[in-house]
């Protein structure tokens, strides 16, 4: 079996793709699954957590975010909703994400700090506050955003940004290489310098794709996309240096097969980047 810790990211109530993530676990191609809890209707979130159970894999669960109508750091942003119905459905989205941590054993749940509306940075970190008041939960491994996408602002792209929201209420964090590498090709900061400054957080979790050469926007491509922008040197450098830590292909395309290709590819990676630092967590 290799010696690295691969996963692959499945829909709650995607089972197309659970069953081909099962298949690629009995080979041995990956050691576990993140599942991206989505609120649904109770009777359907059980009968697809129980799908997700009864697979058996290893499992680490994502959090809703703003595309599912949680965003931790400004609620009402970028939504029309009336305030009530947005705390009503934030409640439902969190409950079953912890429920799903727990039936399925997972000991992370990745979190997102959120987008907000431009020049209300300050507002936002006071309401992630908030939300960590609320929702609080040791289980919390927060992750780097990218500084924009699709024109709003995001909170969180540095390792810096995180360890100050995460204060002493989040001790965990999810590793976002796209993301990072995205903040800095905005920010016109040296990728492999901010991504040495996630050496001070207890990082426990990384999440991979690709995104294109000088791009800001995250499109979670595949590692081999003939328009590669990530520095694939200073990712498997840090991932040979931490082999113990899951790493987490993230891909958004229409057919899961593409999990079946990019495993293959990063298995190749692996290999070609064998003589980076090997030194252990």
């Amino acid at each position: 079996m290799a010696d690295y810790n691969l996963g692959c990211t499945v829909q709650i109530d995607d089972q197309e793709t659970l069953a081909l993530l099962v298949a690629l676990h009995k080979e041995g191609a990956i050691r576990h699954i993140q599942v991206q809890a989505v609120p649904m209707p109770r009777p359907a979130f059980k009968k697809h957590l129980a799908a997700i159970a009864a697979a058996g894999i290893p499992s680490i669960v994502h959090a809703p975010h703003h595309n599912h109508g949680v965003n931790p750091c400004a609620p009402a942003a970028y939504d029309d909703r009336a305030p009530q119905e947005i705390q009503k459905h934030i409640e439902l989205a969190m409950s079953q994400a912890f429920e799903a941590a727990d039936t399925l054993g997972a000991d992370a749940i990745v979190l997102h700090a959120g987008r907000y509306l431009p020049g209300e940075r300050r507002g936002a970190e006071g309401e992630f506050a908030v939300f960590l008041d609320r929702h609080a939960d040791p289980r919390f491994a927060l992750e780097n955003l990218p500084a924009v996408y699709g024109g709003y602002p995001l909170l969180g792209n540095t390792a810096g940004e995180l360890a100050a929201l995460a204060g002493t209420r989040i001790t965990r964090f999810c590793l976002d290489f796209p993301h990072l590498a995205c903040t800095a090709n905005y920010s016109d900061l040296a990728f492999v310098e901010e991504l040495k400054r996630f050496d001070s957080l207890d990082v426990t979790l990384h999440h991979l794709s690709n995104i294109r050469r000088g791009s800001i926007t995250d499109e979670h491509l595949e590692l081999d996309h003939p328009d590669s922008g990530l520095d694939l040197a200073a990712v498997f450098a840090r991932l040979r240096r931490h082999k113990t830590i899951p790493t987490t292909l993230e891909y958004k395309q229409d057919s899961p097969a593409v999990y079946t290709r990019q495993v293959r590819v990063f298995a190749g990676l692996w290999e070609d980047h064998a003589g980076e630092s090997t030194t252990p967590d």
